[in-house]
């Protein structure tokens, strides 16, 4: 099924590469009959460290004695052992989502051998009344070194919005958006790690994207997420809750932010108990590497 709703909105891409929903999340979730505890569920994350040429996954969960704090572990599939590692400096806030929030967002992205985060200072839940703009930072985890780094957000970021931004990967950049005012706003930083090199890539209005702002009474944040920039650098792929029978986000948003013209795509119809519901978590290239043995 994944295959064919790829078909449907990816089929203009290049031979010998194929766009994926990274669904590494979903096939590690077995393993939380092995690490999970009466109190959390560990969260899985997966990436490749090419300083030992292997891939590891991350499995990390809120301290029970301690909520702003977490137990983090690693396992390298050379060893296939789980090791303990130092706690998150600050929590991700993609921890403690209130019920009925989109929960494949901010669950941690995968670029350049790093995991990378939103989180909030000294704050778990992003509802929180004094929560400012200084206290926001992604963190990052080098799966190489097994340590963290924290990178502040663009300056112009200056007003907590309704609704919590989000990190992405878009054309091999990280990437952070928000809603400000009726604006969607994407930055990229040009070069990870420094924080002079956010450049703003996108803000563009919910009229010409044909989003109500107000929403049966839901900020747009809540209904736009991007997940892919295409290679020619003009087209993107958001997912969209275009009414509120699609309350579960099955629309998808093929934008041209050269020409400002965008296209809808319907990928399935269903509800969030029903087994043809989408779990749109992010996206990675994939070049095909697999060689037959016969």
């Amino acid at each position: 099924m994944v295959m064919k709703c790829m078909d449907s909105v990816y089929g203009t891409q290049p031979p010998g590469q194929l766009r994926i929903l990274a669904i590494f999340a979903m096939m590690l979730a077995a393993l939380n009959a092995r690490l999970s505890c009466l109190v959390t569920f560990f969260k899985f994350n997966f990436g490749f460290d090419n300083a030992t040429d292997t891939y590891k996954v991350v499995a990390s969960r809120y301290n029970p004695k301690d909520e702003l704090r977490s137990n983090v572990k690693i396992l390298s599939l050379s060893d296939n052992v789980w090791r303990d590692i130092e706690s998150f400096p600050v929590v991700p806030l993609e921890f403690d989502y209130p019920e009925g929030y989109e929960r494949d967002v901010n669950c941690g992205v995968y670029l350049s051998r790093t995991l990378n985060w939103l989180a909030i200072h000294n704050h778990l839940n992003y509802y929180s009344k004094d929560i400012t703009i200084e206290q926001f930072v992604i963190l990052s985890l080098d799966l190489g070194t097994e340590t963290y780094n924290k990178y502040l957000l663009p300056r112009d970021f200056d007003e907590v919005p309704f609704m919590a931004p989000m990190v992405h990967v878009l054309g091999g950049c990280l990437c952070f958006s928000y809603s400000k005012d009726t604006y969607f706003v994407i930055w990229r930083m040009m070069k990870f790690g420094a924080k002079d090199s956010w450049t703003q890539f996108l803000k563009i209005s919910y009229q010409d994207l044909q989003i109500d702002y107000d929403f049966f009474g839901y900020k747009p944040t809540l209904l736009l997420v991007p997940l892919l920039l295409y290679e020619d650098g003009h087209t993107l792929i958001f997912k969209n809750r275009y009414n509120e029978s699609d309350y579960y986000g099955n629309n998808a948003i093929l934008y041209n932010c050269r020409d400002n013209k965008l296209r809808r795509t319907k990928i399935t119809t269903g509800t969030y108990t029903c087994k043809d519901y989408i779990c749109w978590y992010s996206t990675m290239d994939y070049a095909e590497s697999l060689v037959s043995v016969l």
